[in-house]
C-alpha cells in the first residue's frame, strides 16, 4: 500500500518487466526518471552460464570435441567421428566445453565480446564446416598417410585455420562497434562510423558442396593470404606443389567464378539456366560469406546503399543454391498484419523444404520491432519459425 495525505492506493504484486534498448553511455536509460528509484541489479558475463547440449551431433559438442582433440595435439593422430561404429559415444562434460570455448575463442580477443550471439556465431559457423571434415574420405587421418609418406601436420593447419576464420567470422561486428564508439563524440546526435568492405581481406577457408573432399579459399587479394594458408592449399593440389600457383580472383573470367561459386554453393552437378549477373570478386566472396551464415543459421543482414544490388546478389545466390526464395519488399504503408500474412505463407511453404525470405528495405518499416525479433531471435510473436526457413534483409 501507499498512501498521501487521505489517498490510499494498493499496487498489484504482478511483476512488469520492461526492457531499455541499450546506447551509448546508457543515455537512453538515463533519460527515463523513473529508473532512478529502482533496485538496479548488475548481471555480468560469465562464460560458465553458456547451456551445452549433451548431444553428439549438437553445434558445441562437435566444435568442442575437435577443440580437445586439438588441445591435446591429437588431430593428426585420430579421425573424430560423429557416425557410425566409430564414433563418439559419451559427450564433453559442460564445464570441459566451456573451458575450451574460453581458451580458444575469448583468450587474446575477448575486449568487448560480453555476448552469448557472438559464442553461438563462433560455433555454428565452425561446427558446420568441422562437420564437413569429419565425413571427408580424403582427409581421415588412415588416408594421409598413404598419400603423404613424411609426417604431416596437414589436418591440424585445417582445423587452426577454421578455427581463425570462425572467430573473424564471430567477432567483425565486434570490431564494427569499437570503430562506432570511438567515433562517438559527447554529442547525442553523433554520427556512427561503419568499418569498410575494403579494410578486410574477407579470406575464407571452408569446404565444397560439390566435391565434399576439396577445399576452396576466398580473398580479395592474393599477396595477402597468409602462409600457412597457402602452404595447405599447395598440399592438396593434386598435379603437385612446383605447379601449384594461388588463384588471382580480381583478373579471374566470369565463368570461372561462376564455376568457383557452383562448386561451393551447390550440391549437384546437373546444368541449371542461370540469369544474367555480372560477378566479380567481391560479389563471390559477398556470396560466400552469406552462404555461411544461412548455413550455420546465423541472420544475415546486408547493407548498402539504395540500387547498390543488394537485392539481386541474394536472389542470383538462392538459384545458384536451388532454394525457393520469397522476397518480401517493406515500405512506411507496411501494415503488421501484411507481415504475419506473409510469414504464414512462408511456415507452410517451408514443408517442403529449404526457404529463403529476404526482407527489403527494412529500416522504411514502421514496425521493426517485430522484424528484428524474427530476424535476430527467430521468433514470430513468440513462437519459433520454422527450421527450414534462412532469413535474411
Amino acid at each position: 500500500f501507499v498512501s498521501s495525505n487521505v489517498d490510499i492506493a494498493s499496487l498489484p504484486q504482478t511483476p512488469v518487466f520492461i526492457e531499455v534498448a541499450s546506447t551509448v553511455q546508457q543515455k537512453l536509460l538515463n533519460s527515463l526518471p523513473i529508473t532512478g528509484y529502482l533496485v538496479k541489479e548488475h548481471l555480468s558475463w560469465n562464460i560458465h552460464s553458456i547451456n551445452v547440449s549433451s548431444e553428439i551431433c549438437s553445434p558445441i559438442q562437435i566444435v568442442c570435441n575437435y577443440l580437445d582433440a586439438y588441445d591435446k595435439h591429437e588431430i593428426d593422430v585420430g579421425d573424430v567421428v560423429f557416425h557410425g561404429q566409430k564414433c563418439i559415444k559419451k559427450p564433453l562434460p559442460a564445464k570441459k566445453c566451456q573451458d575450451l570455448i574460453a581458451k580458444y575463442f575469448f583468450e587474446g580477443n575477448a575486449d568487448g565480446i560480453s555476448s552469448f550471439r557472438f559464442v553461438e556465431i563462433f560455433v555454428n559457423v565452425l561446427a558446420n564446416q568441422l562437420i564437413r571434415l569429419s565425413s571427408s574420405a580424403y582427409f581421415t587421418v588412415e588416408n594421409l598417410k598413404l598419400m603423404i609418406k613424411d609426417e604431416t601436420l596437414l589436418r591440424t593447419t585445417l582445423v587452426k585455420t577454421l578455427i581463425d576464420i570462425s572467430k573473424e567470422f564471430a567477432t567483425r561486428s565486434v570490431k564494427t562497434k569499437a570503430a562506432q564508439l570511438e567515433s562517438t563524440s559527447d554529442d547525442y546526435e553523433a554520427k556512427f562510423e561503419i568499418v569498410q568492405w575494403d579494410a578486410s581481406n574477407h579470406l575464407l577457408v571452408c569446404f565444397m558442396s560439390q566435391n565434399p573432399d576439396s577445399i576452396c579459399a576466398l580473398y580479395r587479394e592474393k599477396n595477402k593470404v597468409p602462409d600457412n594458408v597457402k602452404e595447405f592449399l599447395k598440399s592438396q593440389f593434386m598435379a603437385g606443389p612446383s605447379k601449384w600457383e594461388l588463384d588471382d580472383y580480381n583478373r579471374m573470367a566470369s565463368n570461372l567464378l561462376l564455376e568457383k561459386l557452383e562448386c561451393l554453393a551447390r550440391r549437384t552437378m546437373y546444368h541449371i539456366d542461370l540469369p544474367l549477373y555480372a560477378l566479380s570478386a567481391d560479389n563471390i566472396i559477398k556470396m560466400a560469406l552469406i552462404l555461411l551464415r544461412s548455413r550455420a543459421n546465423v541472420p544475415v543482414v546486408v547493407m548498402g546503399e539504395a540500387g547498390c544490388g543488394k537485392s539481386s546478389l541474394i536472389g542470383f545466390l538462392a538459384k545458384v543454391v536451388e532454394v525457393n526464395y520469397e522476397p518480401f519488399n517493406l515500405h512506411a504503408g507496411i501494415k503488421e498484419q501484411d507481415i504475419l500474412d506473409f510469414m504464414d505463407k512462408a511456415q507452410k511453404k517451408a514443408d517442403n523444404g529449404e526457404l529463403w525470405l529476404f526482407f527489403d528495405e527494412i529500416n522504411t518499416c514502421n514496425h521493426i520491432g517485430l522484424l528484428a525479433n524474427l530476424i535476430a531471435h527467430r521468433t514470430l510473436k513468440g513462437k519459433l519459425v520454422h527450421p527450414n526457413i534462412r532469413l535474411f534483409s
